[in-house]
């Protein structure tokens, strides 16, 4: 069936038309990476798109034209390369891929383009990237995480932890939220061991890289067995609007680098 806010099941005189109407561009950036028995690999991908596709919706209906663009599946994820069926892209090549995506937009015509966030490993290249990306296309392209428009509603929903930290409590429930069908019930034994190897790394004196089996040994960081189907509507529902509220503000793209 098709999508209306998705990119890739438009046709080429819909996009003309949402340049022309200068649309928001939603740019999803996941991670094709393990995350325990109980998630599929694609998760943060998932979550990333899924989310887009409601933010998309929600502004559409607010009468700001948006559209998601195609996701990018695999980014930056080396640290999970231990774990069956990770897959990653070195930090330079996901840089590039990145800035690729960005050019392709910008030239038909949008420039109000955001990318969308689902995956940690991911910060820092995107980060590193838009610097070249900004200066290229002489507008700022935005970065942000889909749940970072309401800063509390991971904190007053879920129950061990107050944010995402990987296949955990939050992550079960978010995708839950999204299609059930994603979870695998043995969810419902599913402990990790989140925290890092010395205490000057956890208080974050000081930072490194570690791979994902210095933390946990089955991939899981958090109570995935505390997830509830209830607690991700709750999330998205909040998370969406946060968002939509945030990409209204006309004076973002009045800006220039």
């Amino acid at each position: 069936m098709k999508n209306p806010v998705r990119w890739d099941n438009l046709n080429t005189r819909e996009l003309k038309a949402l340049s022309e109407q200068q649309a928001i561009v939603l740019l999803p950036v996941g991670s094709t990476e393990q995350h325990g028995p109980h998630l599929p690999v694609g998760c943060d991908n998932l979550m990333a798109t899924g989310m887009s596709e409601r933010i998309a919706a929600e502004l559409n209906r607010r009468g700001k034209p948006c559209v998601v663009a195609p996701s990018i599946a695999v980014a930056n994820s080396t640290h999970h390369m231990s774990f069956c069926g990770s897959m990653t892209l070195r930090a330079e090549t996901y840089m590039h891929l990145l800035f690729d995506y960005c050019r392709s937009i910008a030239s038909h015509g949008f420039r109000k383009i955001v990318i969308v966030n689902g995956h940690g490993g991911n910060v820092a290249p995107t980060e590193t990237a838009l610097i070249e990306i900004n200066e290229a296309l002489g507008f700022p392209v935005y970065f942000t995480g889909y749940w970072k428009g309401d800063k509390t509603a991971q904190s007053d929903i879920l129950e061990s932890q107050t944010g995402m930290i990987h296949a955990c409590e939050g992550e079960t429930s978010l995708l839950w939220a999204l299609d059930e069908e994603w979870i695998d019930p043995i969810y419902k034994e599913t402990k990790g061991n989140p925290g890092y190897p010395l205490e000057a790394e956890e208080d974050g004196t000081l930072s490194t890289f570690h791979r994902m089996e210095a933390h946990t040994e089955n991939g899981v960081m958090g109570n995935a067995w505390l997830a509830s189907r209830e607690k991700g509507e709750k999330m998205v529902e909040r998370m969406v609007k946060g968002m939509a509220d945030v990409l209204c503000d006309d004076r973002l793209w009045e800006q220039r680098v």
